[in-house]
């Protein structure tokens, strides 16, 4: 069997290129990165918003560009597990949602959370 690394569309064996995509085709497609589907240790926490509004607009501008993220309600942050949800911003009013994305895109999502919600997004302290 071969398989297109762009489509991934899998072919008989003998062909050579893909006709869609018009790229070589391969013996095994390449491993995709992929990000973890619940909140893991992989997952990290960029902030707290006051109210549940400026958090749907949170995750509207996120999931927009791209960005995996994860809406932790005041009522689940304590069920997080292992996850140091709380540790910083435990200080911070209890009655916040939680934003947490996954690590590798964290620079990404703070850009865009700080152009959409400026002061409205509280920083964990770390």
């Amino acid at each position: 069997m071969s398989f297109c690394p762009k489509c991934r569309y899998e072919y008989e064996a003998g062909a050579l290129v893909c006709p869609d995509c018009n790229e070589a085709l391969m013996s095994h497609l390449p491993l995709r990165k992929t990000v973890a589907m619940q909140p893991d240790d992989s997952w990290v926490v960029i902030g707290r918003v006051p109210s549940g509004v400026s958090a749907e607009m949170a995750k509207g501008s996120l999931d927009s560009n791209n960005i995996p993220s994860i809406l932790l309600s005041p009522s689940l942050t304590h069920f997080a597990g292992g996850l140091n949800v709380n540790t910083s911003l435990e200080r911070s009013s209890a009655e916040r949602n939680v934003i947490m994305v996954p690590r590798e895109y964290r620079e990404e999502a703070e850009i865009v959370l700080e152009a959409v919600l400026g002061d409205e997004l509280i920083q964990p302290d770390i």
